[in-house]
């Protein structure tokens, strides 16, 4: 990391009173894709079972569908109920129309399920390590995610990761999702109310997510700090630029400089804040 870049990062961090962090892709990701979930579970319980190329861009198209037609996870409706929907737009999509009750309900039980089990997801690399320091140098943790209430209320504490949170914001609870900005308005209540200190800024706040638009400038344009966790050292692209919010000092160098490539990072600068 140049040395200007390390400077800045380590200016943002002296002032941070909470950190909030995205969750999927950068907490935890699947096992396996969803496309081969989908497939996987069609074996079992379908008597013509799609492959996982045919659930892809099924899957892609139908979530996409569903989020137009019920955006938000169904919000403020029965989320479960959502993803029945979904499932069932996705065999729609690879064909399969002529699917009986029963035989959906038998496939949507072993998809539902799955996505409720320890077999469905992984803790990324050193993401334990980095939330025990974090938590226990009493920095005010918590999440920031585009994600329906089982992932809060099952998925987290069933990897024994919701021990390290203090609070939790979620699509589903809001019908808000990042980039937009109430979401990011209401981490900042729950960071106040918390702390007990309605005098916190945007700008004390550092959200750190694996996705440019929906983390990085959306956290941005919020007025928070915040840092792209980009593991795999993805491109830029030009369609990304565009949809991204905008903040002051948008700018190719600046999500340069915020950037980081492992979460272990992190702890080296909260490490060096100290000394």
């Amino acid at each position: 990391m140049k040395m200007k870049t390390a400077q800045r990062l380590m200016k943002t961090v002296s002032v941070i009173r909470a950190i909030s962090f995205d969750i999927t892709g950068t907490l935890i990701d699947h096992q396996e894709s969803i496309a081969e979930t989908y497939a996987r579970c069609a074996q079992l319980t379908l008597t013509d079972p799609p492959s996982a190329e045919e659930m892809q861009p099924a899957f892609r198209r139908a979530f996409k569908e569903a989020s137009k037609n019920e955006p938000y996870f169904g919000y403020p409706g029965n989320e479960r109920e959502w993803w029945k929907y979904t499932v069932r737009l996705c065999l729609e999509y690879t064909g399969k129309i002529d699917i009986n009750e029963d035989e959906f309900n038998r496939y949507f039980y072993r998809v539902y399920q799955h996505f409720g089990s320890p077999k469905g997801y992984t803790v990324l690399p050193q993401v334990r390590e980095c939330l025990k320091f974090l938590s226990e140098k009493g920095l005010l943790l918590g999440v920031t995610s585009n994600t329906p209430h089982r992932t809060i209320d099952t998925t987290l504490p069933m990897l024994d990761l919701s021990k390290y949170f203090d609070f939790f914001v979620c699509t589903a609870d809001l019908g808000a999702e990042k980039p937009e900005p109430e979401i990011f308005n209401r981490t900042l209540f729950e960071v106040q109310t918390l702390l007990n200190d309605f005098t916190i800024q945007p700008h004390q706040i550092l959200h750190i997510g694996d996705s440019l638009v929906a983390d990085y400038c959306g956290a941005r344009a919020a007025g928070f700090s915040a840092l792209y966790l980009n593991r795999g050292e993805k491109s830029i692209t030009f369609q990304d630029w565009l949809v991204a919010p905008t903040y002051p000092g948008k700018s190719n160098e600046d999500i340069h400089e915020h950037t980081i490539h492992e979460i272990s990072q992190v702890v080296s600068f909260f490490n060096h804040r100290e000394k």
